[in-house]
C-alpha cells in the first residue's frame, strides 16, 4: 500500500487532550503516531470529535490546531495547521488552553 502521508510519522504512545469550543469541552487521549504535519490518536468509545481541534501534546507541552482528516470511531488522524508551545500564548482568546495543559 502506497503511504499517502506528505511526512512520515513515527509510532508513539503519548498523553494528549483534545480541546473544543473554546475549551468548554475536552477529553484525554492517546497519540499513537505523530509527525510534523499530523498524529493518529485514540478515541474513547462514542467519543465525539469536531472537525477542528486543539491538540496538546501533555509531555512536551505542544499545542496543535488541527482538523479532523479521518475518524472510524476508534481512532482519528488529525492534520496539524499550526504548532507552538503552550508557555508562548499570549493571545486572549487561546488562553484557556495554557489552563487545560495537564
Amino acid at each position: 500500500m502506497a503511504e499517502r502521508r506528505p511526512k512520515p510519522r513515527k509510532r508513539v504512545l503519548l498523553g494528549g487532550r483534545i480541546v473544543y469550543q473554546n475549551g468548554d469541552r475536552y477529553f484525554d487521549c492517546s497519540i499513537r503516531d505523530v509527525s510534523e504535519s499530523g498524529a493518529r490518536i485514540l478515541l474513547k468509545p462514542g467519543e465525539p470529535i469536531p472537525s477542528k481541534v486543539y491538540l496538546i501534546e501533555t509531555q512536551k507541552r505542544i499545542v496543535h490546531e488541527a482538523r479532523v482528516a479521518w475518524n472510524n470511531g476508534r481512532e482519528a488522524g488529525l492534520q496539524f495547521l499550526d504548532s507552538f508551545p503552550v508557555a508562548s500564548i499570549e493571545n486572549k482568546e487561546l488562553l484557556y488552553l495554557k489552563r487545560l495543559c495537564p
